[in-house]
């Protein structure tokens, strides 16, 4: 099934490759480089099936896009991405319905799972055969 994701990361090759390896799964795929820009398109998160985000962006951490984001849209399906080990953002995550917590460096094989099993547990897409996401033939991916 088709998906529209928002990817809120500032790093803009790791974004576009993600982008471009969901696309090729059928994705509707929108990267925003920080998160104002994000929040500006307030059509596109209405839209949204999932909203995938970065800890560390240029203008706004992670957890206050979340707040800021469930404040246009409270039942969007969350996942926050960080390199950093501090345990204060994931307890402060864990406080946040609907959402999951990964760390980088994620493979995209990785992501791809977490959000299915997000949606699933959402409710918001049908279970999805075991592995048959990650049977496509595709190169070795990066690990960031």
């Amino acid at each position: 099934m088709p998906l529209n994701i928002i990817i809120v990361e500032d790093s803009e090759e790791l974004c576009e490759g993600w982008q471009d390896i969901l696309s090729l799964d059928g994705h509707r795929v929108t990267c925003f480089f920080n998160g104002r820009s994000a929040l500006e398109d307030q059509a596109l998160l209405m839209q949204a099936d999932v909203l995938v985000t970065d800890y560390y962006l240029p203008d706004i951490n992670g957890l206050a896009l979340v707040a800021k984001v469930r404040k246009i849209r409270d039942d969007i399906p969350l996942i926050l991405l960080t390199g950093t080990r501090d345990p204060a953002i994931r307890e402060s995550l864990r406080q946040v319905e609907n959402s999951m917590f990964l760390s980088k460096p994620i493979r995209i094989e990785q992501l791809e799972r977490s959000i299915r099993e997000l949606l699933v547990a959402s409710s918001k897409s049908p279970p999805v055969e075991p592995d048959k996401a990650d049977q496509v033939d595709r190169p070795p991916s990066s690990p960031y």
